[in-house]
């Protein structure tokens, strides 16, 4: 068979016409996961899964700040006393009220939802490999520090406990991990003469984006007087972006809280939300350094891939089975796809108003979003195969292989060894 280098093209694309017809997509990264619905390929003939390595990205949550809801509150309630809403501006205040209550003190927390997306993704996970899962095998698993990772690992394991209680179990949650666990920030990154000119494009587009809907100025009787209002608001600059943009976050959160029972969507329309998704997936692909001519952020993940290597080799050379659990942020999970080079990652470019057509970190960074490595063997060889999942479906890094979606694991770690030796990182000295 021929070697096969598939083409890197734009499998995270993202239309108009779907998120019209799905406009729940337009959270953005508050995005819900989505039931995978690619076809997972059998291995070739006598290779059998003898290792699962995996990170994923907390659940479903709070949003981590109340500065949203504190705000909205304080310029409604400021915008009524002054007789500034209408009828409908005042059903808006009311529903705003009604959520940054059930939110109070509990700022980043996991949601019932996120709960429960962690359990079916382990429930698949056991389903799709049960050969592997069902023996008593040594599972260690850790998270970041926060909360609602911790959560998201508990949920995760917990459901594999129950699916295989001779499973045993290792979790903890370890400062002297988080160098690999969260973006390391004591790489230092070199600087790029092209950063700031495309933070200050990213900030002119965001506020095109962001600006107020037709509902948004039917909340006021003048909104005029209004918008004068916000921008005089002590704490807030450039304030009647920073309303659509508290807006737009709320609205998109709530997808995380459906028995919560409150929609926002309204405010924005169907529009105003896929720019708020447009506006928020060009930000994150700047902000990881995805987009061309940025800082090259996505260097702090190394580590992680580091770590991804040689636990994979430690595993090969005991001749033992396992599964190796990992859990953490969106932060990660977006320039640690772009690191492996999946397919979904790689199509960012600084033409901000088309991007979404190239990139989406609706693909890449739902709540739940993880990464599986899939290794395989057969008796009496040497060679490892290893799958790699986005998501719970198969993707295509830039390595030759001649039995996609399965690639030589040699071929694979002397890849990734070079690109990480050939980064030459350098770390900052306290």
């Amino acid at each position: 068979m021929g070697l096969l280098l598939l083409g890197l093209s734009a499998a995270a694309q993202t239309s108009r016409e779907e998120l019209l017809s799905h406009i729940d997509l337009a959270a953005g990264n508050y995005v819900n996961y989505s039931v995978p619905t690619g076809h997972l390929t059998p291995a070739p003939a006598g290779y059998e899964p003898f290792y699962i390595s995996h990170y994923g990205r907390h659940g479903a949550r709070y949003m981590t700040s109340d500065k949203h809801y504190r705000r909205l509150v304080k310029q409604l309630d400021s915008a009524l006393t002054l007789g500034l809403l209408t009828e409908y501006g005042k059903d808006v205040r009311n529903r705003i009220i009604l959520a940054a209550t059930d939110a109070k003190g509990k700022e980043g927390s996991l949601t019932p939802l996120g709960g429960r997306q962690h359990k079916a993704i382990a429930k698949r996970m056991y389903s799709n490999y049960e050969a592997l899962l069902s023996q008593p095998l040594t599972v260690y698993a850790n998270s970041s520090t926060s909360k609602r990772v911790i959560r998201s690992m508990e949920n995760f394991c917990e459901e594999l406990k129950t699916l295989n209680p001779d499973l045993s179990i290792t979790m903890d949650a370890k400062e002297e991990d988080l160098y690999y666990i969260k973006a390391n920030k004591t790489i230092e990154v070199p600087d790029c003469p092209t950063d700031d000119e495309l933070y200050h494009k990213l900030k002119k587009f965001r506020r095109k984006m962001m600006s107020w809907s037709h509902n948004m100025e039917s909340m006021f009787t003048d909104p005029d007087k209004a918008k004068a209002l916000f921008e005089k608001w002590p704490e807030k600059k450039d304030g009647v972006y920073t309303f659509a943009d508290d807006f737009y976050n709320v609205a998109a959160d709530m997808y995380c809280l459906p028995e919560l029972n409150l929609k926002f969507d309204d405010v924005f329309g169907e529009e105003g939300m896929i720019n708020g998704f447009r506006s928020y997936n060009a930000a994150w692909c700047l902000w990881e350094g995805l987009m061309p001519g940025s800082k090259k952020s996505y260097l702090r993940v190394y580590p992680l891939l580091q770590n991804f290597l040689d636990e994979a080799d430690a595993m090969i050379a005991s001749g033992e089975k396992g599964l190796r659990l990992r859990f953490g942020h969106d932060s990660v999970v977006l320039p640690f796809s772009y690191v492996l080079g999946f397919q979904e990652a790689i199509g960012a470019t600084d033409d901000m108003e088309n991007l979404h057509t190239t990139f989406s970190i609706i693909r890449l960074i739902p709540m739940a979003t993880n990464i599986q490595l899939i290794f395989y063997r057969k008796p009496k060889s040497k060679d490892i195969l290893v799958k790699f999942l986005m998501n719970e479906n198969e993707t295509s890094i830039p390595v030759k292989t001649d039995c996609y979606p399965y690639y030589h694991w040699r071929d694979v770690s002397s890849y990734y060894r070079k690109m990480i030796k050939d980064a030459n990182l350098v770390y900052k000295t306290k």
